[in-house]
């Protein structure tokens, strides 16, 4: 039995849109449409919880963040640095705000969810506590504020066995990707490797096409990925080795560099033990 409010939402496997990383076929489409359920699920949970803030006269000084913790449940998007595996909704309604519906174009990272909240809070960190992130509050209803257009990312195990350290830094158009542990294959999480959608992949083989890359290419990285995604936004096109990008790619490894020492990054030396 459902909880009350909640209105089941089914799709029909055949009608659902079918994102470019991932492949277009009958598997994929039956977990995706399964997929969907559950994020109208969610639509529905949040609805609830207007309902009850509005009907405890808390939803006008109550600051709500709608996120996700991760990409969509399938390779190519979760444990991964590519956009399908950052890239995530960040909904928010500041109740002080004057403007409604605006869509920013900021970078914000979930480092900066603590710092929003405690700014709504009223409360200033201490000198000792130190945060990486920054409040997003003030820019919300500005369509594109300045000194937002850097964002950074990090993946080094997702579970315990998954060990592939990744650094990223996206800077304007520009994205680049540092595969620390480049010469091992990439790793799998349990559920995503025993997924519908991929163990259906792996009876084709390693030349097979999933969404834009083979098999082969999601699962054996270069060292460094540099993408242009305005240009290239499903990150097919690597320019770490085009001679047209050597300053692009210098400066943004030096980016990296910096915000490693930032963060004290202890994988820092790898850039001097490799």
């Amino acid at each position: 039995m459902e909880p009350k409010g909640v209105v089941p939402v089914h799709y029909k496997p055949e009608a659902v849109v079918v994102p470019p990383f991932l492949p277009d076929t009958p598997t994929c489409r039956a977990e995706l449409a399964q997929y969907y359920e559950s994020i109208s699920r969610v639509d529905s949970g949040v609805g609830r919880l207007i309902e009850i803030l509005t009907k405890s006269k808390k939803f006008d000084d109550t600051l709500i963040i709608y996120i996700s913790d991760n990409g969509v449940p399938f390779p190519g998007a979760k444990t991964t640095v590519f956009e399908p595996g950052l890239n995530l909704p960040c909904i928010v309604r500041n109740p002080a705000a004057k403007k409604r519906g605006v869509v920013s174009e900021a970078f914000v990272s979930w480092v900066d969810i603590t710092p929003t909240i405690l700014d709504f809070a009223g409360v200033k960190p201490t000198r000792i506590q130190k945060l990486h992130g920054r409040s997003f509050l003030p820019v919300l209803e500005q369509e594109r504020p300045e000194g937002w257009d850097e964002v950074y990312a990090s993946h080094t195990f997702h579970e315990v066995t998954m060990y592939y350290p990744m650094r990223v830094v996206r800077s304007g158009k520009f994205k680049l990707i540092w595969n620390i542990a480049y010469p091992l294959p990439f790793p799998f999480a349990s559920d995503l490797y025993g997924s519908a959608t991929w163990q259906d992949t792996l009876k084709h083989g390693e030349d097979y096409v999933y969404g834009k890359r083979s098999v082969s290419a999601y699962e054996h990285r270069p060292q460094f990925e540099l993408y242009d995604l305005e240009k290239d936004p499903d990150e097919i096109h690597n320019l770490a080795d085009d001679a047209a990008q050597r300053k692009k790619l210098a400066a943004l490894k030096q980016k990296l560099r910096q915000f490693q020492k930032r963060t004290g990054d202890p994988w820092i030396l790898k850039w001097q033990h490799e």
